[in-house]
């Protein structure tokens, strides 16, 4: 049987939505949940990894080519999170956050803008020190500094003052005692204590930190108070975790994880067959070929993450001027058909652009339209302008891309695909070069709003190749983070939704993807909140 893991929060999902949850045949009710502990379906090799009677998981991905410091990039395949702890956690199952280096949740004002921290005594970083509130502090302070993933944190008191380097201290945070500590917002916002999960919130040891200066998250210059340390990291073929024995959580059950950069897709899953690695993610395009194999087909299991696809238009552009021709090309987009075929089922047809892994999405949204007549008829209505552009896309993408094309070509859009460096395709989307292009936008927290709003609100679009302005998109947005109730963050986060997606058509979803990967049988426990997490997997 092939598994199915949804990253849904604890609300059902509608009953088309939930059909198609099930992709190829797979058995059982949908799992509304994000990761929940599992057992793969093995196939007929034994399980691997067993080291002299250590636990070992063998692990292959492509290199992230960056380093692990979450403050600087998103882009760790998994080693930060298996090495840092944040304050707060995402429960696997239920996606409530719970305390993690905490005694307990944070206690809120009356007025919604000061939190009450008190950290676990004893918690050890990997070097042996103990961590403190000053060691909170001086993570706040670096992140803010380092102007890097600072979006969600920048309602702290003094943050902007940090960045703007009117300050180097951070106004918001008062550390009481060792394990006490105070952080006071400048505004309500809904969704703080939710965004403290997030990884860029991984807190760092002061001392080890500062002495490894620009080596910190290069090689093994990272530790932190997770269930894993890193034992070595060449940085170009491997990288070794292996259970951290104090761990103030207990020691995890597995000893070592291994993890084997493998950049070809087709290569990673060659390797899963002849038992050199125990787990890897399956490229959507590998999923045909490998739909009759027994081996590969029993163990996939596919995981919703908090993400979308989308076609990004920049408006600044004459090409998308016109209200009426960002309508028909969303029109003649046949998602059902692309995520049945291009992307082998490996995905769900938008609804909007809030995926139903995350709060505020629209339970009772339907599929994006279809209707190529539509379409025609819009383009009339705008006076059948010659409408020509190049969606230049990275190489992941190319597929997906060339089959809008198509369907845009029906209604006499010309639209020529290039395919781009994705370093170069980053600096490009981040200068507003971009005229058409296709995206993935991911979010760590689960909160529809902070997913969307992170790139479509007018102060971060125009550095987004969007270049989006509507300040009745800014207001909704507004109004969820700042209430306090949460049907009215819902509600407003629905509005928000819907003036982007089916009244301005600022965006074109189209799709949910999904990342199927294989898990060699005997391995059990294995978590999956954006990345991989192992401190409860065990090995039969």
């Amino acid at each position: 049987m092939a598994n199915v893991r949804q990253g849904v929060l604890a609300r059902a999902l509608s009953p088309e939505l939930s059909r198609r949850c099930f992709l190829r045949g797979a058995l059982g009710a949908a799992v509304a949940a994000a990761a929940m502990p599992l057992a793969a379906c093995g196939g007929g090799s034994t399980a691997g990894g067993d080291e002299g009677g250590a636990a070992v998981l063998r692990f292959g991905t492509s290199n992230p080519g960056a380093n692990v410091d979450t403050q600087l990039t998103s882009n760790t395949i998994g080693i930060s999170e298996n090495v840092c702890d944040t304050l707060v956690t995402l429960d696997p199952v239920t996606q409530e956050v719970k305390p993690l280096l905490l005694t307990a949740l944070p206690e809120v004002s009356e007025d919604g803008l000061t939190y009450s921290f008190e950290l676990k005594s004893d918690v050890k970083f990997h070097d042996g020190t103990v961590l403190t509130a000053n060691d909170v502090k001086y993570t706040f302070e670096r992140l803010f500094k380092l102007k890097s993933q600072t979006d969600s944190y920048t309602y702290i008191v003094g943050a902007q003052d940090i960045i703007d380097d009117k300050a180097t201290e951070l106004a918001g945070l008062t550390v009481v005692d060792d394990t006490h500590f105070t952080i006071t917002l400048t505004q309500v916002y809904s969704s703080f204590v939710r965004m403290l999960c997030q990884f860029y919130a991984s807190i760092y040891p002061a001392a080890a930190c500062e002495a490894a200066g620009d080596n910190w998250g290069i090689g093994t210059d990272f530790i932190g108070t997770g269930p894993f340390k890193i034992e070595s990291n060449d940085d170009t073929t491997e990288c070794v975790l292996v259970a951290f024995d104090d761990y103030h959580e207990g020691r995890p059950a597995l000893d070592r994880v291994e993890i084997t950069y493998i950049d070809d897709a087709g290569s990673r899953v060659m390797s899963y067959q002849n038992n050199d690695i125990d787990l890897c993610f399956v490229d959507t395009s590998l999923l045909e070929q490998y739909k009759d194999d027994p081996e590969i087909s029993a163990a996939l299991v596919y995981y919703t993450p908090a993400a979308t696809q989308f076609v990004n238009l920049n408006l600044n552009g004459p090409e998308f001027q016109d209200i009426k021709v960002r309508e028909a090309l969303s029109l003649a987009i046949n998602r059902q058909e692309l995520c049945d075929t291009i992307l082998s089922g490996a995905a769900l047809p938008c609804t909007g652009f809030i995926p139903p892994s995350e709060s505020g999405s629209d339970p009772n949204g339907t599929v994006l339209e279809y209707n190529v007549d539509r379409a025609k008829e819009l383009l009339a209505e705008a006076g059948n302008p010659t409408i020509s552009f190049t969606a230049k896309v990275r190489p992941v993408d190319e597929n997906v891309m060339v089959a809008i094309q198509a369907k845009w070509q029906e209604i006499g859009v010309d639209c020529k695909v290039e395919t781009m460096d994705p370093q170069q395709w980053r600096d490009d989307r981040a200068a507003g070069n971009l005229v058409c292009t296709l995206v993935t936008w991911s979010t760590l927290s689960f909160v529809g709003v902070e997913h969307m709003g992170s790139f479509f609100t007018s102060d971060k679009a125009s550095l987004r190749s969007s270049f989006y302005n509507s300040p009745e998109f800014d207001a909704y947005v507004q109004a969820a983070r700042s209430a306090m109730d949460e049907a009215e963050v819902t509600e407003n986060t629905i509005k928000a939704d819907n003036k982007l997606v089916r009244e301005d058509f600022g965006t074109i979803p189209v799709d949910w993807p999904q990342n199927p990967y294989v898990l060699r049988e005997g391995f059990n426990g294995l978590e999956v909140l954006v990345d991989f997490h192992f401190k409860h997997v065990t090995k039969a």
